[in-house]
């Protein structure tokens, strides 16, 4: 099962690349009391290599190097700054993540090492990735706290009245397996049922033969049901379906489940009163956002900085 759908984005800065050839290290860039090296940077950095780089030079050429390097010094100041709070993250605290993951994406440790190694990344790299964001995310919280941010039901109605289009409502016919999480056996069962459905298998005859739900009757077939009426696994598993496409296994707090989607119709404009909270959420992020910006800035102005490249 392909894990980094998720991980892929919380650690895109920290995972490390293929050598592509000898290069002499150097400092790049330096950021107050610390430095950054132009080996360090192959965590962060995409090479298009066309032929053996023959000099420094030529491989800062080819990387362009400068245009990631605001991500670089970003990245330290941070560090910097939970440095200068004392603020930590701990194995422990990396290792209730990676079961989380484990749990969510229904695989061993084992295998996340396995698909880790496919894709090129140390499981160390990884780990360590996972103590960089959290530390990150601490940082953020202790400087940019949420409830100082003044969203007014003003703002809100103002963005649902000049963004109606995006609250059209849809429905989604579905037909469903769910595998019960009471089932001593319920990883076996729901991947018996999924491989199937690769075979070729009909989704009624395997939701017939696999399913739990009172549906298993009728083929899986659950009827239309409104997006904003589904559970968030399904909506999320379901945004990425075209009629006809089904999901990979789903997990909830209830079991297994493969969702089929056969048909979308639209609906009528959702309620104010009821996309209201999830309008607010946005709007507090984009504000958070604007923040972090602004503290960066900040940090930036008062850091003294150099770019050596």
């Amino acid at each position: 099962m392909k894990i980094f759908a998720v991980t892929g984005i919380i650690f895109s800065l920290l995972l490390p690349l293929s050598s592509y050839g000898e290069v002499v290290d150097r400092v790049v860039a330096i950021v107050n009391d610390d430095i950054i090296t132009l080996k360090e940077t192959e965590k962060y950095v995409p090479v298009e290599k066309k032929g053996e780089f023959v000099s420094v030079s030529e491989y800062l050429r080819n990387i362009k190097l400068r245009e990631k390097m605001d991500i670089l010094i970003d990245d330290l100041l941070i560090r910097q700054q939970a440095k200068r709070f004392h603020i930590e993250a701990s194995d422990k605290d990396a290792d209730s993540v990676v079961e989380g993951i484990k749990k969510q994406h229904l695989i061993s440790e084992e295998d996340l090492k396995r698909q880790l190694q496919k894709d090129g990344i140390s499981y160390k790299d990884f780990y360590e990735g996972l103590k960089s964001n959290i530390l990150r995310t601490r940082v953020l919280a202790r400087m940019i706290s949420s409830e100082n941010i003044s969203i007014t039901e003003g703002d809100v109605e103002a963005y649902y009245n000049s963004h109606l289009s995006d609250f059209k409502d849809e429905e989604f016919r579905l037909l469903h397996v769910f595998v019960s999480g009471k089932r001593p056996d319920i990883k076996d069962r729901a991947l018996a049922a999924y491989n199937e459905l690769k075979e070729g298998k009909s989704f009624e005859s395997v939701a017939k033969k696999y399913s739990d739900d009172p549906s298993a009757e009728k083929g899986g077939d659950i009827g239309f049901i409104r997006k904003e009426d589904l559970i968030p696994e399904f909506k999320g598993a379901v945004n990425f379906l075209v009629p006809g496409g089904y999901t990979q296994l789903v997990s909830s707090p209830y079991g297994l489940h493969i969702l089929k989607l056969v048909e979308v119709r639209q609906g009528g404009t959702i309620p104010f009163d009821t996309v209201k909270p999830r309008i607010k959420e946005k709007l507090v992020q984009e504000q958070s956002q604007k923040r972090y910006k602004e503290y960066i800035e900040k940090l930036r102005k008062a850091s003294y900085i150099e770019v050596k490249i």
